[in-house]
């Protein structure tokens, strides 16, 4: 009888080291998609950018011509690519299953006079991975690939004079918030920012798992994986956030949220909007079931984005 309660004992406890190790790989090495689509599938001239970030990472992109003085980069989602996220894509990890195109809001801005430039960000799409072997840092990695994108812009004749704004998607966010916050000189030119959905990992993850395996599950689970995301990541799983960087930006920011998106807690990106100095706005999507619905949202439907654009670039 002994022998059969150690068997299931040992049995469980290696389900929760496993489970708990499997959970950290996915927020450590982060899904990287294909890039099925490029500007010219959606009737948009484009050309083919590449730069190299401070730690020599190549990063590959798209530059949207526009007809105004007005350049928008889009920064997208950890584990999608400057296209989005294609339902082709199959992966244990993979949280949504619809297609998500952010060449949708690049059109859109497109339309209104603004040039577009997209890139991969590094471990993603089309973009080396990084000299770290492949880990991601939500944001504390992810920001010198930002600092590269204002700094090729810096260094061409065409685009150096242009008025600068983001609209920046969940990870995207956190590495602008990041990299404004540590690079202030070379975002002097910036105009506005749109943030979608910043979000700090460990409130991510623990809403995540309780959902996935009920509120106690995820406090059971929760201190295993963030000792594995410790020892095996680069950065602690806390540490992964805009939290303490807001209050570095120097531009007009409106913060964009889905109400109901089940894996935040609201009080997090209300932390990063407190934290953010003014001139700033928060929008509430409404009407929503999935977090991922908010990515799709200005591709759909563009007026607040591009009302928050026009006023201050």
């Amino acid at each position: 009888m002994l022998f059969y309660v150690f068997l299931i004992i040992t049995a469980v406890a290696l389900f929760y080291i496993v489970t708990c190790y499997f959970i950290s790989g996915t927020i450590i090495y982060l899904d990287r998609q294909p890039v099925p689509k490029n500007p010219g599938n959606y009737g948009l001239d484009f050309e083919d950018i590449i730069f190299t970030t401070s730690d020599q990472v190549e990063i590959k992109g798209w530059l949207i011509p526009g007809s105004s003085n007005k350049l928008v980069i889009i920064t997208h989602v950890g584990g999608l690519t400057k296209y989005g996220s294609t339902r082709e894509f199959k992966s244990i990890s993979k949280l949504y299953n619809k297609e998500i195109e952010f060449l949708k809001v690049a059109r859109h801005l497109h339309s209104q006079g603004y040039g577009v430039l997209m890139f991969d960000f590094r471990n993603h799409g089309e973009s080396d991975p990084s000299p770290n072997g492949g880990k991601a840092g939500v944001g504390l990695e992810e920001y010198l690939d930002v600092v590269a994108a204002m700094q090729f812009i810096a260094n061409r004749d065409d685009l150096r004079s242009k008025n600068i704004g983001f609209v920046s998607f969940c990870m995207g966010a956190n590495s602008t918030i990041v990299a404004m916050s540590k690079e202030p000189a070379v975002f002097k030119d910036v105009k506005c920012m749109v943030a979608i959905q910043p979000i700090s990992m460990a409130v991510f993850i623990r809403t995540y798992l309780g959902k996935l395996f009920t509120p106690v599950g995820a406090k059971l689970l929760l201190p295993l994986v963030s000792k594995f995301v410790a020892w095996r990541g680069k950065y602690p799983l806390e540490k992964m956030s805009p939290a303490g960087f807001a209050q570095d930006i120097k531009v007009p920011t409106m913060y964009v949220q889905t109400k109901n998106d089940p894996w935040t807690e609201l009080s997090d990106i209300k932390g990063f909007y407190a934290e953010t100095p003014a001139p700033k706005e928060f929008f509430w999507i409404e009407g929503t079931k999935h977090r991922f619905e908010g990515y799709q949202y200005f591709g759909q439907q563009p007026a607040k984005m591009l009302e928050w654009l026009e006023k201050w670039m």
